[in-house]
């Protein structure tokens, strides 16, 4: 984001589990305070129609909500600015119908015009998104509370696609009136409203008073008053800050340091499952990338035994896909070992000419530094040229996406609870991401992927999930690191804290025993 795990059917057991806080943890709940939370990424806008970074999506998360919501686990999905829903036996539509009295964090309630302004703009498909609601053919309005989603095939992963942080409903008045001043404080229905943003620095966010959700104690969520969302790329900051108490929770530890933060008095180390994936991004628009030979010789030549101990300390699993572990990952896929042998052979039998690589590093991040250097060192010795290149995570991930870079050691995870998101986003080569940055395309996986879409038996989609994860893979559409879990640090008075599996964090739950 199971994600990939499922779905609800909406009616009376939707409404109440969409009602349902997070369990609070043993003691009294106390309101107010500001919880402060050191992040790795910077946002590079709140405007859930223009980004695809988790510095950007995380923080929509906790303004912004969509119809459908993931659960307190990420896993499962639960209704949101939708009370319920009803699907048409055929597959091809599905009517929803919006929580009565539901407003906006400026006070103007949520309409059916609203809802249908969001999900065009999401499902536009020059969009980043677009891609995940190509079989939606028409959104209609039935009534004042009701919408109709009618789809030209079956589509198996909807109601995942439709708890996209892309999928957010916002106010279509406030929206058309300046979308660059909504993308700075968007006007949206979730637990937070936005205080400031500062691009770089961070965002402080205040409670939505209009928010519809009750916590633990009968009282509108969520439990503290304001959140601020600090940017602090460097990991030993976080850790510091973490130590000084500057920091409530401080996100991606250093796993070099992890024991150390656990043995923090009065600070919890957590280790939460992801659908996240480490890796390099190629290019394969670029030289030496193009050539199918240098991109598999750059697998052989990866030691990720030796990664995994000297970057991860052995948190999390060695891959053997282009996507994480969602639900229908494939343990069947043969990974591709470490071999110097082969890895000089597909070099000598390729085109490389010698062709500089810039591996690129977001700057700070000791972890990915490190593995760019062993990366280097085996690359390297099968024969390429390679030298690092340091840039900030933003200007990093601003250059993938226009397509200026050769390698980029950095990550991804899934943003739903089923594989359709990034089994599209990466590996289906006519999207509007261009296969994530990557320029890869294959007939035979789009036409796969295409088939999984309306497949509604969940072992026949499991097989042809598994067929893509093997062909793209072996492809060497790029090079995976690691299954990595999250790996953060708080401070125990911070009650209801976890990194659920798509990536984020429900503030909205979150009080402070102090």
């Amino acid at each position: 984001m199971d994600r990939r795990e499922f779905l609800i059917a909406g009616g009376v057991a939707g409404i109440a589990l969409g009602m349902a806080p997070v369990r609070a943890q043993s003691g009294t709940i106390k309101r107010g305070g500001t919880i402060t939370v050191a992040r790795t990424d910077e946002a590079l806008s709140l405007d859930p129609f223009v980004v695809s970074d988790n510095g950007s999506i995380y923080n929509i998360a906790q303004i912004c909500e969509p119809l459908i919501m993931a659960d307190e686990t990420g896993r499962g999905l639960v209704p949101g600015v939708a009370e319920s829903w009803t699907e048409a036996e055929d597959g091809l539509s599905i009517e929803f119908t919006i929580r009565d009295g539901i407003k906006f964090n400026n006070g103007a309630p949520v309409t059916v015009e609203d809802v249908i302004f969001s999900l065009t703009k999401v499902s536009d498909p020059q969009g980043s998104y677009g891609f995940a609601f190509n079989p939606l053919s028409s959104i209609d309005k039935i009534d004042d509370r009701t919408v109709k989603l009618t789809l030209s095939t079956p589509y198996a992963a909807l109601k995942s696609a439709l708890s996209l942080f892309a999928a957010s409903i916002v106010s279509k008045e406030a929206y058309e009136k300046d979308p660059e001043a909504f993308g700075q404080a968007p006007v949206a229905t979730g637990p937070f409203m936005v205080e400031s943003y500062v691009r770089g620095t961070q965002v402080v966010m205040v409670r939505n008073p209009h928010y519809w959700m009750n916590g633990e104690d009968g009282e509108p969520l969520p439990y503290v008053d304001k959140a601020v969302l600090k940017y602090v790329p460097e990991s030993n900051s976080r850790v510091l800050g973490l130590q000084n108490g500057d920091y409530d929770t401080s996100l991606a530890m250093p796993l070099n340091q992890a024991a150390s933060v656990d043995d923090m008095d009065g600070v919890s180390l957590e280790v939460s499952p992801s659908f996240r994936l480490d890796y390099v991004y190629l290019n394969h628009g670029k030289a030496p990338f193009d050539d199918p030979k240098v991109r598999l010789a750059v697998n052989y030549a990866a030691n990720r035994d030796a990664i995994m101990k000297a970057v991860y300390f052995g948190f999390g699993e060695i891959p053997n896909s282009y996507m994480p572990k969602v639900a229908f990952w494939s343990d069947a896929v043969e990974p591709i070992p470490f071999d110097m042998a082969t890895a000089k052979q597909l070099v000598e039998e390729s085109n490389y000419d010698g062709t500089p690589i810039q591996l690129m590093v977001d700057t700070g991040n000791a972890s990915f530094r490190t593995a760019a250097t062993i990366l280097q060192q085996g690359w390297q010795q099968a024969g390429l040229n390679v030298e690092i290149v340091e840039y900030d995570v933003g200007t990093a991930f601003s250059m993938t996406e226009q397509g200026e870079f050769q390698a980029y050691v950095s990550y991804i995870t899934s943003d739903i609870n089923d594989d359709d998101e990034l089994a599209s986003i990466q590996a289906e080569g006519t999207g509007a991401t261009r296969a994530f940055f990557s320029n890869y395309n294959d007939d035979e996986v789009n036409k796969l992927l295409s088939q999984a879409r309306q497949e509604s038996d969940r072992e026949k989609r499991a097989e042809l999930y598994a067929r893509v994860q093997d062909k793209v893979y072996h492809a060497g559409y790029s090079v995976p690191l690691n299954f990595l879990p999250y790996v953060n640090g708080y401070h125990d008075y911070v009650r209801n804290w976890r990194n659920i599996t798509v990536g984020w964090w429900w503030l909205r739950d979150m009080w402070l025993d102090k």
